[in-house]
């Protein structure tokens, strides 16, 4: 018997091709075992800021893309660094777009991870309590977290991937949390 797939988008909080988190995201993705299958989003950077004023007939084509990529999604798992303590401009701006119109969050219901890496001792920790909270007033359903990875430039090989035991196994266990919250109905 085939099992349904279980889509889960991958937003970095980054623009850097070569960010730790993506690095993380992109570990995942290697990690995913069927029916989990893991797709990252590389659309952050053609999103433009947020402007209430260009909502309905003037959304942009790339927000209607990230919309509907988050809402064809079982779940989003998200993996942001940390900017002066808190939440980066482009998962706040990513969040604020897929959130809106008011009362059609791209995010309702959706099962949503957040983990995040930093080279220091905290490993992105404000930015991750500052995310979840976030996505918990567009609607999403946080599960489990927040997820640091601490000192990441420690755990990163010569060819730029995870290779960190520790970390690999978190990765595993979001994955089947991300899993498990989505439910047998897909």
């Amino acid at each position: 018997m085939n099992e349904q797939p279980i889509r889960i988008l991958a937003i970095p909080g980054s623009l850097r091709r070569d960010s730790y988190n993506r690095m993380l995201l992109e570990a995942a993705r290697q990690l995913a075992q069927p029916p989990i299958e893991v797709d990252v989003f590389d659309g952050a950077g053609q999103i433009p800021l947020f402007n209430q004023e260009s909502e309905g007939d003037l959304t942009p084509g790339p927000v209607l893309e990230l919309r509907t990529r988050i809402r064809t999604s079982d779940a989003i798992l998200i993996a942001s660094p940390e900017y002066n303590g808190s939440i980066t401009g482009v998962l706040k701006n990513l969040i604020d777009w897929a959130s809106r119109p008011y009362g059609q969050s791209a995010f309702a219901g959706k099962p949503v991870s957040v983990i995040g890496a930093s080279p220091s001792r905290f490993g992105a920790l404000q930015s991750q309590q500052t995310a979840i909270g976030v996505l918990t007033s567009a609607g999403a359903t946080v599960v489990g977290g927040p997820h640091p990875v601490k000192r990441v430039f420690r755990l990163v090989d010569s060819e730029g991937r995870i290779g960190d035991a520790g970390t690999l196994s978190m990765l595993s266990g979001v994955l089947a949390e991300l899993s498990s919250a989505v439910g047998p109905d897909v």
